[in-house]
């Protein structure tokens, strides 16, 4: 749980996407749901974090827009200190993030309590799980957009297609007899 709003993850995509061009909020709320679908970033966090953001100075109010009978909506942008706080986000988390462990790899150390039949099931729905987040960030890209604006979507993509392509094999290595399975209800402490 991040201690301020300003240290919440989802500040630094708001403030990526405000060095791509100024926005009001609720179209950073849509825009963080159409490149990062995973996130369901809901519309009142982001008008709270940019709120937060405006209070600490990195992103200023550029002025109103109206569109039709819309209502008026203040659009904001990276002030000077804001930009900077960005760069040395990316700096620090491109070169201290920790890879975090996740439930997956907490339960695969445990596969072998699971019937040597339930193992390769339950691994190919996950397979089908991955296979379907893969198909939805593809479908999250936008074509018009340079490369390198979506470069974390190409990675996490690959990270997906490098978990399903493993996944693939253990199952195959169940399935062979390849991988030693534990004898039913053995705990080891014998």
């Amino acid at each position: 749980m991040p201690s301020t709003a300003v240290d919440n993850p989802l500040i630094l995509r708001l403030l990526g996407l405000l060095v791509e061009q100024p926005k009001h909020q609720y179209a950073l709320a849509i825009a963080l749901n159409e490149r990062y679908p995973y996130l369901n970033a809901k519309s009142g966090s982001v008008y709270t974090l940019v709120r937060s953001l405006e209070a600490a100075g990195w992103v200023a109010s550029t002025g109103v827009e109206q569109m039709g009978n819309r209502p008026a909506r203040t659009v904001y942008a990276l002030t000077d200190q804001g930009w900077e706080v960005f760069k040395e986000r990316v700096r620090r988390q491109i070169r201290e993030a920790k890879v975090t462990t996740s439930a997956f790899v907490d339960a695969l150390a445990y596969l072998g309590a699971l019937d040597r039949d339930e193992a390769p099931r339950v691994l190919r729905e996950r397979q089908e799980s991955l296979v379907e987040r893969i198909a939805e960030l593809a479908q999250a890209g936008d074509a018009d957009l340079p490369e390198i604006t979506m470069i974390e979507v190409d990675f996490v993509m690959h990270q997906l297609r490098a978990e399903a392509e493993w996944i693939r094999d253990l199952i195959a290595r169940i399935d062979d007899g390849e991988l030693a399975w534990p004898e039913k209800g053995r705990t080891g402490a014998d």
